[in-house]
């Protein structure tokens, strides 16, 4: 049987706010970092030409983008340029061609700081929406309970489908 996933069924959000985490209320939309390795050129003797490879030990600047409906106290806690920690969870509608359906879970936590305090658009009669912006440092992708993706730019670590793509470079620098 072959399934289909492509529809966001529902999210849930929550915010670091202390020790522990609070939901994050009024929340329209997110976008998780895109990770951009940037290249590294190869060539030399016996090849016909130069080639470009990507480089996990040097990934481009990410970002993330939370947009909510208002500006409730949880929200506002996005806006603090000196520490922000999200937990996004949603899932994505599984059907089958029989017919079956269930959900995909997916988790993301972020780590970064407020890169851009919402100003927003504002119409009357429309949905007062501001986005929030935060520069990511860290940046961890769960698919049904498996790791996918971990970046920590601090650290520095790059898991992709369960392999450290800088464990070798650490170790040779004794971190």
């Amino acid at each position: 049987m072959k399934y289909r996933a492509n529809k966001v069924a529902d999210f849930f959000c929550q915010i670091k706010k202390g020790t522990g985490y609070v939901d994050l209320q009024n929340v329209d939309a997110f976008s998780v970092p895109d990770v951009t390795f940037g290249s590294s050129e190869l060539s030399g003797a016996g090849m016909i030409g130069t080639v470009n490879i990507p480089d996990p030990s040097n990934i481009e600047a990410m970002e993330t983008s939370i947009t909510t409906t208002s500006d409730s106290a949880n929200a506002k806690l996005l806006n603090d340029p000196d520490g922000v920690e999200v937990i996004l969870n949603w899932a994505l509608d599984k059907v089958g061609t029989d017919g079956s359906s269930a959900y995909i879970p997916y988790r993301a936590v972020v780590k970064g700081w407020a890169s851009v305090i919402p100003g927003g658009d504002k119409k009357k009669g429309e949905v007062a929406e501001s986005e929030h912006k935060i520069s990511t440092w860290y940046y961890k992708l769960e698919i049904n309970g498996k790791t996918v993706a971990l970046i920590d730019m601090l650290a520095p670590k790059c898991v992709i489908n369960g392999v450290d793509h800088l464990e070798n470079l650490n170790k040779a620098l004794n971190r």
